[in-house]
């Protein structure tokens, strides 16, 4: 009985398995019919609202349509439902931040399409050096820099590679080592006997053996041999020393090292891609979906700026990054287990990486113009990006009309030099031909033709086939949610309710709020977590009286830190493909990080926080936005009555 409980009938699994993967053709209709009752019971613009967002919510957990098909759901059902017109929420799907969006992306196609990125990961790699701490270092900080300007994905998809040719190196130096530690030969006089020399760390037992004669002899006392060189006080005959190899155990100490060391390498770059990219506007997508439902709810007198944003969330980035480094380094390095023998690189060995990176690196050539002019419109995007309005000093924008020129417009100006300027220095329009390479057949005149014409930096088509279009269509989905939401009257009739949060310490519910979001992020899509759950926090923070980036900023930052699952991020699910690691390596090693990554996160907005955005105080922005604000009595009566003027309250 137990036996066939344990035991699945083939059929049955096999029907299980088949309904599994197209679970999207009975999910799709059965989501909306299991809450029909919603909109029949509240025939309300709050219910229909909250009928829609239910029903995203659950396509996008589900995953039963692509994440970006769903995200334009609302272009039929909010107009379908009468909460917004059609042109209302189209608008939606273009707005400011989508538009940064699609120029931080441009600029990143730009530097992929011209292997900038790799010049500079492997010009890195060769800097940190090739033992395997320095070598994870330059892993994580290479990633980490990518991932703030360019795809996480792409990134990830980039770096893993070149970390696997250098761990198959150090596989083929070591398997080599080993070999010649097998067999060691010195021609010196002396009478056959049983030695002992050291390799690899150990004493291994060795005949040695008459080279002349044939014979070899066992009897004898038993010489311990330190090195090779011991033997010159041998005399008599020539022998030769054959060592006996490693015993199966040392082979497999061996193996293990290399194995954890495979591990850790292949987990720190989708964790420092992870990472990274919450440390600029750009870098991934939650950022992106905060700074498009700040800019919905609130408009730009929030101040998220790509200044004050990286002002805050660098810091945060490089503790979380060390962090990493160094959890990867005791787990998989051995660091700082003193108790335990390293085995140190050997000389070979790193001259035979250090061959490997620089011959990829060689593989390049030398810096093109493209690159340098890449480079050069890269920094000047950076440069106008932090000084455009920092808090320190005023910025270049003051020279126009006040709320004009944003990020999305810096970025698209960068963007139109890219597309206009050459990728070669020009001649007369076109590149000299030289006299023995006159074409000489149609086919060549056609090919020469071509050639005349100079590419410029960034062309249409390389971004037609490169740019992330989906997220863009998640950017505008979400939008279209926080929009819905504001218009229905859902946002503040959330407010009022979740006032019960009231009872908690405001540290202390951002502390629960952000360890929650960690945990959903690992099961679903970090900017679908961010696009559910940030428009909830928004009108939580106001009906409490709190300043909402105190909540939205370190749940933002929590949406990124997914290290335990494959299916978590798109580079957990790269780096997991390529069979280095398991699942429970995640799981193992992820599961610390995501924690103090999230203590990290609820540090920075309490201390960074307060600095470049003065979370503690309630905004007049966010009093002015919502009509939930007034909610904030029913949290201390006494203390909002005390702030009244007192010629106000002898009135009342």
């Amino acid at each position: 009985m137990a036996e066939g409980a344990r035991k699945m009938d083939p059929r049955t699994a096999l029907r299980l398995h088949y309904w599994l993967w197209n679970r999207q053709y009975l999910g799709v209709p059965l989501i909306p019919l299991v809450f029909c009752w919603l909109p029949i019971l509240y025939p309300t613009p709050i219910g229909y609202t909250a009928y829609v967002i239910i029903i995203m919510a659950f396509y996008w957990c589900l995953e039963l349509l692509p994440l970006a098909a769903t995200a334009l759901l609302p272009m039929v059902l909010f107009p379908f439902f009468g909460v917004l017109e059609s042109g209302e929420v189209c608008s939606q799907y273009l707005k400011d931040t989508n538009v940064l969006f699609l120029g931080g992306m441009m600029v990143a196609i730009a530097i992929e399409d011209w292997e900038l990125h790799r010049r500079i990961a492997l010009k890195v790699l060769l800097l940190m050096g090739t033992e395997p701490v320095w070598l994870m270092a330059g892993m994580m900080a290479t990633t980490a820099f990518l991932s703030m300007w360019m795809s996480n994905t792409a990134t990830t998809a980039m770096m893993v590679p070149i970390a696997n040719a250098v761990l198959d190196q150090l596989r083929e130096t070591r398997s080599d080592d080993q070999e010649n530690d097998n067999h060691v030969t010195s021609e010196q006089p002396y009478d056959a006997k049983m030695v002992k020399v050291e390799v690899n760390g150990g004493y291994h037992e060795g005949e040695v053996r008459d080279v002349e004669s044939g014979t070899g002899g066992t009897g004898g006392e038993k010489e311990v041999l330190k090195s090779e060189d011991e033997l010159s006080d041998i005399e008599d005959r020539s022998v030769e020393i054959v060592i006996k190899p490693a015993s199966k155990s040392v082979k497999d100490s061996q193996e293990y090292r290399y194995d954890r060391m495979v591990k850790g390498v292949t987990l720190a770059v989708p964790y420092a891609a992870n990472i990274g990219g919450t440390a600029t506007i750009t870098g991934t997508g939650p950022n992106l979906v905060l700074i498009n439902q700040i800019d919905s709810l609130y408009g730009p007198e929030a101040n998220v700026s790509f200044g004050t944003w990286m002002m805050m969330a660098l810091p945060c980035m490089l503790i979380c990054l060390l962090f990493a480094w160094l959890w990867l380094q005791f787990l998989f390095l051995d660091s700082f287990r003193f108790w335990k023998k390293k085995e140190p690189q050997s000389k070979e060995q790193k001259v035979k990486v250090r061959a490997v990176i620089q011959k990829a690196y060689g593989e390049l050539g030398p810096m093109s113009f493209a690159e340098i002019a890449v480079l050069v419109h890269f920094v000047l995007l950076i440069m106008l990006w932090l000084t455009r309005a920092p808090e320190l000093f005023p910025g270049w924008s003051i020279i126009f009309i006040d709320g004009y020129v944003t990020d999305a417009t810096t970025v698209m100006a960068v963007c139109m030099v890219l597309f206009c300027f050459p990728s070669e220095p020009l001649g007369f329009l076109y590149r000299p031909i030289a006299a023995d390479k006159v074409p000489s057949n149609p086919e060549e005149k056609n090919m020469e033709k071509q050639t005349k014409s100079i590419r410029p930096l960034l062309n249409w088509k390389v971004v037609e086939n490169k740019m992330s279009w989906g997220v863009l269509f998640l950017l505008g989905g979400g939008a279209a949610m926080a929009e819905a939401c504001k218009e229905s009257g859902l946002s503040e009739w959330l407010g009022e309710q979740l006032t019960v949060f009231g009872s908690f310490p405001p540290g202390v519910m951002v502390l629960i709020i952000t360890f929650i979001i960690g945990a959903f992020t690992e099961i679903t899509s970090n900017i679908a977590t961010a696009t559910i759950f940030l428009p909830i926090f928004a009108e939580l923070a106001v009906g409490l009286g709190v300043n909402p980036l105190y909540i939205m900023i370190p749940a933002t930052l929590a949406c990124s830190y997914a290290f335990m699952l494959p299916v978590a991020t798109p580079p957990n699910a790269i780096a997991f493909s390529h069979g280095r690691i398991s699942v429970m390596d995640m799981v193992k090693t992820g599961f610390t990080l995501n924690i103090v990554c999230i203590l990290v996160a609820n540090f920075t907005i309490n201390t960074f926080g307060v600095w470049v955005f003065d979370v503690k105080t309630f905004p007049d922005w966010a009093e002015d936005a919502t009509t939930a604000a007034p909610t904030q009595g029913i949290i201390n009566c006494t203390e909002y009555y005390q702030t009244i003027p007192s010629t106000i309250q002898l009135s009342v």
